[in-house]
């Protein structure tokens, strides 16, 4: 059995998920790392550092390190105390490749894949000599992309033993401590990925997250005109319709794609 590497993303499912596959397999050597983008709610933060001083199981703590050039991005080790809180790798990725949006994922690519990547090769793993779990539940696995998940070595347990939502948020209610988060906050405090009506939401809550999206938008842009958010919308655009959202002149419309039900979990 080849040793498995664990994705914790932030999320409830991703730790129940680091829980499960422990006491499942308890002869297999296991790596549980997580990837600050450096935009995390800090009760997410607070999540993963209580996770692992609950349960002990030696969280790595990852962030991107950017290189000039044709160098890939590569990593550090941090933790609770010194990790980012004022998005530095997320800045430093929008400065090199550009600012991120649905069509351009390079913030899941170089903040979450990369980094990960980079510390199993500092271990000397190779392509095919691991496994990484991911944390997507049985009633998601539409979600899956089974021909990518091949190539990044990706297993996802909690779809093969069929745990939906309700167990994972049972198991949480039950627990010493929980994400302090609502539903539609997730981890990303502006993910582009959230719906409108999350958005919505998020702007009469924490109007001041949007200040960080805005400050990429002025300092990254490199002239292709690109924006990140949907209906390619800047920061500003985007923030005049979700409160029109907001303030009930726009329809309810189904959520087709809201894309952020934890985070971005690596290798989906």
């Amino acid at each position: 059995m080849k040793d498995l590497f664990v994705s914790v993303s932030g999320g409830r499912t991703s730790a129940y998920m680091a829980l499960k596959v422990r006491d499942l397999w308890p002869e297999r050597k296991m790596h549980f790392v997580f990837a600050n983008t450096g935009q995390e709610m800090e009760q997410t933060l607070e999540f993963v550092h209580r996770l692992d001083e609950q349960y002990g199981l030696g969280i790595v703590w990852l962030e991107a390190v950017v290189c000039a050039g044709r160098v890939g991005t590569k990593h550090k080790v941090v933790d609770f105390k010194t990790a980012a809180r004022m998005g530095e790798p997320f800045i430093d990725v929008c400065r090199k490749y550009g600012i991120p949006n649905q069509n351009y994922l390079h913030c899941t690519r170089e903040l979450k894949q990369q980094p990960i990547k980079s510390y199993v090769r500092s271990l000397g793993y190779k392509r095919h000599g691991y496994e990484m779990a991911i944390g997507i539940r049985g009633d998601e696995r539409r979600r899956i992309n089974f021909g990518e998940a091949a190539k990044h070595n990706a297993v996802y347990p909690l779809v093969d033993l069929d745990v939906d939502k309700a167990e994972v948020n049972g198991f949480w209610e039950d627990a010493p401590f929980n994400l302090e988060l609502k539903e539609h906050q997730g981890n990303c405090k502006w993910c582009y990925k959230k719906s409108d009506r999350k958005h919505s939401m998020l702007y009469t809550e924490m109007p001041d997250i949007y200040k960080f999206p805005r400050m990429i938008e002025d300092t990254c842009a490199n002239g292709d005109g690109r924006k990140i958010f949907r209906g390619r919308r800047n920061t500003d655009e985007y923030i005049s319709f979700i409160r029109v959202l907001d303030a009930g002149s726009q329809p309810e419309r189904k959520d087709e794609s809201s894309g952020c039900s934890e985070s971005c979990e690596a290798f989906i």
